[in-house]
């Protein structure tokens, strides 16, 4: 993988982790730490033998939102080269939800603002119990537009009013019970749920897990609907006719655990 200044990549057989490395400013983001998150999802894209794809923060807190920095800078540029910045932010979340990986976002001490949106777009979201949410834009005079659309996925739209509207914190419990949060860790244990998590699913078929994630994007976007039955039951059949399909039916009926790794994973 290549060295980045804002990020790191660590790659471990099946698994890449991406750290947000700017721990002196609470990894917040700015338009170089964005341009490397994109290179190295692109670059991670390509890896046949990376499966999951873990996204973490260096130092005090997971990832403190957007540089106010960044954002105040903005009078100082053209209006189009802003909505051009704000554009690869979303651009960025929008990637990391269509990703062909398992996304898996892990949380400590501080999620604000923009990180609610890299969490909101993984396919899973782990946070330590002592870490705290929010939405403080409003109190900037801005809004979590570029965001807001990703974590509408998780949150009703009742709880983006009470949230946005009044920018406080909340705590891993509430934001667990309101579905930004998947599953909750002992603070200094976030890990340990990782690799819980990753051991699980290491267990399915890696072909089938791609297959069903895609299945699932393409249900949600409205591409695939209750009308799609041609569509549907060619996926199953050609899932049942794959070299894991068949180790699977046939692992079951032996009485045996499959074995995915003698096989070639190939995209659905």
């Amino acid at each position: 993988m290549k060295e980045y200044q804002d990020i790191k990549v660590q790659v471990d057989h099946d698994r890449a982790t991406i750290l947000l490395n700017r721990p002196e400013k609470h990894n917040a983001l700015n338009t170089a730490m964005i341009t490397e998150l994109h290179e190295a999802l692109d670059e991670l894209a390509q890896n046949d033998e990376v499966n999951f794809v873990v996204f973490a923060g260096e130092g005090r807190s997971f990832c403190a939102g957007a540089d106010i920095s960044w954002f105040a800078n903005a009078v100082n540029r053209e209006k189009s080269e802003n909505w051009n910045e704000y554009l690869q932010m979303a651009d960025l979340l929008k990637k990391i939800y269509n990703f062909p990986k398992v996304t898996i976002a892990v949380a400590h001490k501080n999620v604000l603002g923009g990180a609610n949106g890299l969490i909101s777009a993984c396919d899973f979201s782990i946070a330590e119990k002592s870490t705290a949410f929010a939405f403080g834009e409003v109190k900037l005079g801005i809004i979590p537009a570029t965001i807001l659309p990703f974590v509408a996925k998780r949150l009703s739209t009742q709880n983006l009013k009470k949230l946005m509207f009044s920018g406080e914190r909340i705590w891993t419990t509430e934001a667990q019970a309101i579905g930004l949060v998947d599953f909750v860790a002992e603070d200094g244990a976030r890990m340990t749920v990782v690799n819980k998590l990753i051991g699980e699913l290491q267990n399915v078929s890696p072909n089938a897990l791609k297959a069903c994630k895609q299945l699932i994007l393409k249900v949600d976007s409205g591409e695939v609907s209750t009308d799609s039955s041609e569509y549907t039951a060619a996926v199953l059949a050609e899932l049942v006719e794959s070299q894991e399909g068949q180790e699977g039916l046939r692992a079951f009926l032996d009485k045996r655990k499959p074995d995915w790794s003698a096989l070639k994973v190939t995209e659905n």
